[in-house]
């Protein structure tokens, strides 16, 4: 994929696409099976540690994809480190474009499984406003409308999200100008905006 392309790609995070979903790809391609050990068959997470990717709109997945070929989120993860799959830009350097479009388009148009957790109440209701504040140009419906092509909050495991915010707050992986200005979050901030995300995805 030539440069042009990944930036057009970046660049493109956040708009919303004029496309429908399509019907589901009935098989995970082969080059995808390495995304299922830790994914699982369909993208339903179920390690906490573990983002859901199945349903989340194969454009952001493709995104993503192309961001971690760049090197441009952490690789190898070392909090991760249990985990086969850590090192995903190694792993999507070496898949080729139209794999990569084929592997998106299969976790993209799956059914979302929010993440079963318990969620903290008093923190979730600091979280909304935190949300409302500083989150929801992009994150709309409380972080769950695929359209968005922000990527899904809601009902993403709580360690996860807040793995990622300590990630977009010390700027070690790839974000928009607008998001980085909003993410100097405190510790406790980022446990209330994950709470709520969490309580979102019961929705």
């Amino acid at each position: 994929m030539n440069n042009v392309t990944r930036k057009s790609l970046k660049l493109a995070m956040g708009v919303v696409l004029a496309t429908g979903m399509g019907t589901a790809v009935a098989e995970v391609p082969e080059a995808g099976q390495a995304c299922v050990a830790c994914h699982g068959e369909t993208g339903a997470s179920t390690d906490s540690h573990v983002p859901n990717i199945g349903g989340v709109g194969s454009f952001f997945l493709e995104n993503q994809f192309v961001i971690y070929s760049d090197g441009e989120r952490p690789c190898p993860d070392e909090d991760f480190a249990d985990h086969e799959a850590q090192n995903h830009c190694a792993i999507m350097a070496a898949v080729s474009e139209d794999d990569v479009l084929a592997i998106a388009e299969y976790f993209g148009e799956q059914d979302y499984v929010p993440f079963q957790q318990d969620f903290d109440a008093a923190l979730a209701e600091q979280g909304q406003g935190i949300h409302e504040e500083q989150c929801s140009r992009c994150h709309t419906d409380g972080g769950a409308e695929v359209f968005d092509d922000a990527g899904i909050l809601a009902g993403q495991p709580i360690p996860y999200l807040i793995h990622e915010f300590e990630l977009y707050k010390a700027n070690e992986r790839w974000q928009p100008e607008t998001m980085a200005e909003v993410m100097d979050l405190s510790e406790d901030e980022m446990k209330a905006l994950a709470n709520f995300y969490a309580s979102e995805g019961l929705n």
